[in-house]
């Protein structure tokens, strides 16, 4: 016994990206670039080995105040195995320092505050 084929149909949602259905065009959106512009932006203490669970702060090489850019080595970080350097992924100025050379802090904690621009210091002062 045999069975018939199931009926073939398509549903706009099925087809290509630009095929006629119709007298209408169907076609996939448009991707925008999206750019998310922050003022204010943490700098976290970063995973340095895959065991390490909170890292040490050993010195930091900037101090509040102190315009840097992206790459630029902001703190120095004792790790569960050696100390290291953390370089920032934004330029700014560095507002606000959250753990004292010392401290610790957990993995994904913020350690600082970095303002995009001078009038922004204030915003991240208050907010820490």
């Amino acid at each position: 016994m045999t069975t018939a084929p199931a009926p073939f149909s398509l549903f706009a949602s099925t087809l290509p990206t630009r095929l006629h259905v119709g007298r209408a065009v169907v076609a996939s959106p448009r991707w925008r670039r999206m750019v998310v512009r922050a003022k204010i932006r943490e700098i976290f203490m970063l995973t340095l080995s895959s065991t390490m669970t909170e890292g040490k702060i050993v010195s930091w090489t900037v101090a509040e105040g102190d315009r840097v850019n992206k790459g630029d080595v902001v703190v120095v970080v004792e790790s569960d195995k050696a100390d290291m350097d953390v370089e920032t992924f934004h330029d700014g100025i560095v507002a606000a320092v959250l753990v004292a050379v010392g401290e610790s802090a957990p993995v994904g904690a913020p350690i600082a505050l970095l303002a995009e621009s001078e009038e922004d210091v204030q915003a991240a002062l208050a907010k820490a």
